[in-house]
């Protein structure tokens, strides 16, 4: 695995998935939109992800309205999530299910240390982070979903071929 310096990430996919989330969720901070204003509002809280298996850890910091975000532990989180590995992380994460969460924890694929209300909380903002689609794309979209899935399905019988051939 290596770092891109400028910019403080690592190549894991878990890393870099956390990265852009927080490099929206700047945008969030700075933006107009005012449910995300409320949320954001007199709020003093840091949570930090990571992975049990891979050195990443990033922590993300809302401070009464501002955001950031570093890579590293934070000194004091009020909530530490604790992925068994990067790939269960990114499924977890872009799936964006409060239920997988806890679904997650039952199975031990995840834990959680702190305050498990931020969990609520954070799952309500991160609602926010992935823009709404213009109603006008729509028929686009719809008409990408079938070569979407064949594009899907295609990469995932060359990954098995790639683990095969390569014993993983």
């Amino acid at each position: 695995m290596f770092n891109i310096p400028v910019l403080n990430i690592k190549s894991d996919p878990l890393d870099v998935l956390l990265a852009v989330v927080g490099y929206r969720l700047s945008m969030l901070a700075d933006g107009d939109n005012e449910e995300v204003q409320s949320l954001l509002a007199d709020r003093q809280v840091t949570i930090e992800f990571m992975s049990e298996e891979s050195d990443v850890v990033r922590h993300f910091t809302f401070d009464n309205g501002q955001f950031s975000q570093d890579s590293g532990s934070a000194e004091k989180a009020d909530l530490s999530i604790k992925f068994k590995d990067s790939m269960t992380g990114v499924k977890l994460l872009t799936k964006g299910s409060l239920p997988a969460f806890m679904t997650a924890v039952q199975e031990g694929n995840l834990s959680i240390e702190g305050d498990y209300s931020l969990m609520m909380w954070f799952n309500k903002l991160a609602k926010h982070i992935v823009p709404e689609v213009p109603e006008k794309c729509e028929p686009y979209i719809q008409k990408m979903k079938p070569y979407t899935y064949k594009a899907q399905q295609f990469a995932e019988h060359w990954i098995g071929v790639a683990k095969h051939k390569l014993g993983k």
